[in-house]
């Protein structure tokens, strides 16, 4: 999490990915519970990587949270993320693995990543009273009923107006949209939506056409139209008094540490764990596995990743990925 890291850790982190050096323990981790969704949105990455619907067990959480455990001396990492290609809340065992992740991870902040299409709201309501759930982060890509993409609804609705209560009496607790930029008027509707909701901030997504054969599955502006874009979404956020994000757009040092635009920016400190408590390097490259939590250490796994040279390939397997790019792949737009 780049945006809230002290200038420290920042330094910390230009340096790692200028030497080509991984953090060990990683502390941003990411953990699919579950493939299982559904929506059928057609900017999900589930079926062009022949990703099966599969819960995560909660005996195969308890290892992996006992392997997270170990690695960090008996704490735990700065943030694991509850997200993955399917929605977390489709586990029926996921309030019991945030209750378990929050006991036995302590000082680790837990985010979940949803489309709301699926909320216990009582159930969801005690986690936060019990300090269990850090952050909640909510995909939204247009308000009109139905959609090609991330669907709305009078439920999602009703959810938003659950959690804005929810956030009234319990501040510390954060919420956070996230949207594709597809089009000015659609985000800055979604801003709107997130501030008129009690939301902290917007993460505006490009959308990415790794996993569809260079096809963009939605609307996708050309570069400096999409740069406009994001100016002027930063701007209206600021107005409605909460912050606007993107990762296509840090700063001249991590220009610099991406090799300008040639390396991911994100995997000299973080692994992706999915269902099958596998570890990846994120959650595109599904046969990138440097080991398993189910029958090994964190240590390993990571090691493995060293001995394989990931650095080395990433050059190739991810040369149409657009997400921490700063400019479109292959040139200026698309």
């Amino acid at each position: 999490m780049y945006f809230e890291a002290d200038l420290k850790e920042k330094a910390a982190k230009f340096f790692r990915l200028a030497l080509e050096r991984f953090s060990f323990p990683p502390n941003d981790i990411t953990i699919e519970v579950s493939t299982r969704c559904p929506q059928e949105c057609k900017v999900c990455f589930r079926e062009p990587l022949g990703v099966l619907p599969a819960d995560m067990s909660e005996e195969l959480f308890a290892a992996v949270t006992g392997r997270l455990k170990e690695a960090f001396g008996g704490k735990g990492p700065r943030y694991l993320n509850f997200v993955g290609l399917g929605e977390p809340f489709c586990n029926p065992g996921l309030y019991r693995m945030l209750r378990l992740a929050a006991q036995e991870l302590p000082g680790t902040s837990l985010n979940v990543s949803t489309s709301l299409s699926v909320l216990d709201q009582a159930g969801f309501a005690a986690l936060v009273e019990e300090g269990v759930v850090n952050r909640l982060s909510v995909s939204v890509d247009g308000l009109e009923t139905g959609g090609a993409f991330h669907p709305f609804s009078d439920r999602i609705q009703n959810n938003f107006a659950f959690l804005r209560s929810l956030k009234g009496r319990h501040p510390a607790f954060k919420l956070r949209v996230q949207t594709l930029i597809t089009s000015r008027e659609r985000v800055e509707a979604a801003v709107n939506f997130a501030a008129d909701n009690g939301a902290d901030e917007v993460q505006l997504m490009r959308v990415d056409l790794h996993a569809f054969a260079g096809q963009a599955p939605a609307a996708r502006p050309p570069f400096k139209e999409e740069r406009a874009i994001v100016k002027a979404a930063r701007a209206l956020a600021r107005r409605r008094g909460l912050r606007a994000r993107n990762n296509n757009s840090y700063n001249i040092f991590m220009d610099l540490a991406s090799a300008l635009d040639r390396r991911c920016l994100t995997t000299d400190d973080h692994v992706f764990i999915d269902a099958e408590g596998g570890v990846l390097p994120c959650f595109y490259l599904r046969k990138v596995k440097f080991g398993s939590l189910a029958d090994g250490s964190l240590a390993e796994a990571c090691g493995s990743a060293r001995r394989l040279g990931f650095y080395a390939e990433q050059k190739a397997l991810c040369r149409g990925c657009d997400i921490y790019r700063k400019k479109h792949c292959g040139g200026k737009g698309a």
